[in-house]
């Protein structure tokens, strides 16, 4: 266990109340593992909100049934636009009722867990803000999918929800988020961090792997 340091208990005697202040914490570690990924491994997600969001919201899920209503989410968004697409329709509205279907199919799935149990008794403790926030996704998803091959949508989904698992097994980590909440000069570094990654111009992981690949099968 950490001592709360001085500064951390001013900032919460002065109005910040510490669940903020580790939600902010979390923002920052987080979106620090987005650049990570981003700018040195290479992966992509849908912008940098997404994964901050899912992250934050899978801690308050729980991995597995956050991975169990981002599937819902994804299959109904699919299900839902393969259908509405078909009608001519603003695109607005279309979202709008994509996320009307989805939270009929979201209730549906409420009914079947308390009916069936299917390993997520516990889906009714949920705070239903995390909830939202993983709903959202589906907005995202939907937007690509429009402009982009549905091949190229489930890759940056599945690095989206890659990404945000990371971030969602460093925060949930009291360790680290004890350590961070009682040492918040380890913010200050963060954001040098990310300036550092915003001047990186060198080869990604990903590109050096792939270089690799072609390599090989030129000297064959």
């Amino acid at each position: 266990m950490f001592e709360t340091s001085n500064l951390t208990e001013w900032i919460i005697e002065h109005g910040v109340s510490q669940m903020v202040l580790e939600i902010l914490i979390s923002m920052c570690i987080v979106s620090t593992i987005v650049s990570i990924a981003r700018y040195l491994i290479g992966n992509k997600t849908y912008g940098i909100y997404a994964p901050i969001i899912l992250a934050i919201a899978y801690s308050y899920t729980g991995l597995k049934y956050g991975l169990a209503i981002t599937l819902v989410v994804i299959l109904t968004s699919l299900l839902s636009y393969s259908i509405l697409k078909k009608i001519r329709m603003h695109y607005i509205t279309r979202i709008a009722t994509n996320y009307t279907i989805l939270s009929i199919v979201l209730v549906g799935f409420f009914i079947l867990i308390d009916i069936f149990g299917l390993g997520l008794e516990n889906m009714s403790n949920i705070p239903p803000l995390a909830f939202i926030c993983i709903a959202a996704l589906s907005d995202f998803f939907i937007k690509q999918y429009v402009k982009k091959s549905f091949k190229s949508s489930i890759i940056t989904l599945l690095e989206t929800i890659l990404v945000a698992i990371v971030g969602w097994f460093v925060i949930t980590r009291s360790l680290i988020s004890d350590y961070v909440l009682n040492n918040l000069w380890v913010i200050p570094m963060l954001v040098i961090v990310n300036i550092l990654l915003g001047m990186y111009k060198g080869l990604r992981f990903k590109d050096l792997f792939r270089f690799r690949l072609i390599n090989k099968e030129d000297d064959k």
